[in-house]
């Protein structure tokens, strides 16, 4: 499984994940590879095998419970994120108007909801790398088969936790960018708002009539 390492890694990735709804179904790479373990299970018992096959299974469970609920959370930020930028995208002809730095934080909202979008819809489509045990290699593998599970569960279960960690940062980023973006919104509305040419003008009122005389229309030249 590809990691992304380096300077500016958190951000690199999250473009990544953006560029991945050109290939769904593609892996996407993690913030780091699963770690190494070093397992030594000689000296353990059938019990003990069991109880690790029993564990690891609960783990990757949890796993793909964690990462199901992040999934959920992402479509309701997807369509959240959806609708900002559509809110944004009708200001343009307004905005347009003005001076340039209005524009400048226009487009800025703009980007950042879109990339929010992609991210949150990234999360939703993106594949999830988990950790398992093939049945048929556990049938045509080393005995006893209780020992070589509890070796695979051992070592598989690392790749899932690296892969539920980092679609929820993915996830974590797309709201800072949705919350990003409203914020430079409502400064934009609120310029928009108290910009001269937006000053509603209402219509004249006429003059109330004395009370002492009677007011009557200017006839009309025939």
């Amino acid at each position: 499984m590809p990691a992304v390492t380096g300077r500016f890694a958190e951000a690199r990735l999250y473009l990544v994940y953006c560029a991945a709804l050109l290939h769904p179904g593609r892996s996407v790479p993690t913030f780091a590879q699963a770690s190494p373990v070093t397992i030594d299970l000689d000296t353990d018992t059938d019990d003990e095998y069991a109880l690790l096959i029993e564990e690891g299974r609960r783990q990757i469970d949890r796993q793909m419970a964690d990462l199901e609920r992040i999934r959920n959370r992402a479509g309701a930020l997807a369509t959240i994120s959806l609708a900002l930028t559509a809110a944004v995208v009708t200001k343009t002809a307004d905005v347009l108007q003005h001076h340039w730095i209005l524009i400048a934080l226009w487009a800025v909202a703009c980007a950042l909801a879109v990339l929010a979008v992609a991210g949150a819809a990234s999360v939703l489509s993106a594949r999830a790398v988990f950790g398992g045990t093939d049945t048929q290699m556990a049938a045509q593998g080393p005995r006893p088969i209780r020992r070589y599970l509890a070796e695979a569960y051992a070592e598989n279960v690392a790749m899932g936790e690296e892969t539920v960690r980092t679609f929820l940062t993915v996830f974590r980023d797309a709201v800072t960018l949705t919350v990003s973006s409203a914020l430079a919104f409502l400064l934009v509305l609120a310029v928009l708002a108290h910009s001269p040419g937006s000053t509603v003008h209402e219509p004249a009122k006429e003059a109330p009539c004395p009370t002492s005389t009677t007011c009557s229309a200017t006839p009309t030249p025939k």
